[in-house]
């Protein structure tokens, strides 16, 4: 099975803004119906405690069997999580299409094979098609990986590799948990130094490999 791996390329500043931008106006329209969300969740849970503390005067064999285990947090959270869905689901679709959601970052995928490595491109995570391919040999993988900035070179320009995430795409006071960011996976490899090692690694075994093969050609194996 041929290794691959995917690295998230960071976005420019003009990326950041322009995703940035986008989020902040998305968060403008969505921010009420989240309040709305909230504001059901609270009356959801005051009428099922009210409802179970009026069970206490007619039967409290029965009350105590509600108060039993955790499942009044459990099916006002569920109701919540239902119309959080139900409200800002469908509105959260219609805004990406209304407003056209900023290019998603650059994953670039390098693959090794044999004495090279393959070097591609991806816009996104899935389903979206890969561009060129460019080769570079495994004995000379400095050409390609610079640790020291956390670089890797395709098609001639550098990219810098890590992980676009709220704290690096918003400004400070715009930086919520709840702000859209593009996804990330998390195995993906965020550090060149980290990969240029795994690929001296694969390199080296190779050596090794053929270094039997030698032997037992030589011996007669």
């Amino acid at each position: 099975m041929t290794e691959s791996y995917e690295l998230p390329v960071l976005f420019t500043d003009d990326e950041c803004k322009a995703y940035a931008a986008w989020g902040m106006k998305k968060e403008k329209v969505l921010m009420p119906f989240a309040l709305i969300t909230i504001l059901i969740y609270m009356v959801a849970t005051v009428l099922v405690v009210m409802k179970v503390w009026g069970v206490r005067e007619s039967d409290h064999l029965l009350f105590q069997m509600l108060l039993w285990g955790d499942w009044i947090p459990e099916l006002t959270g569920a109701l919540a999580v239902f119309m959080t869905i139900l409200l800002l689901g469908p509105l959260n679709f219609i805004l990406d299409k209304l407003w056209k959601k900023p290019a998603e970052p650059m994953w670039l995928c390098v693959v090794p094979e044999g004495g090279t490595v393959k070097v591609t491109a991806v816009r996104g995570l899935e389903g979206n098609p890969r561009m060129p391919a460019e080769i570079y040999l495994l004995t000379e993988l400095e050409t390609f990986l610079n640790p020291a900035d956390n670089t890797i070179c395709y098609q001639k320009k550098w990219y810098r590799i890590g992980e676009n995430t709220i704290e690096n795409i918003y400004p400070p006071e715009k930086q919520h948990p709840w702000m859209d960011h593009p996804e990330n996976k998390a195995s993906g490899i965020i550090d060149v130094q980290r990969l240029m090692e795994i690929l001296k690694g694969y390199e080296a075994s190779l050596k090794a490999a053929r270094k039997e093969c030698e032997w037992m050609e030589k011996h007669g194996g």
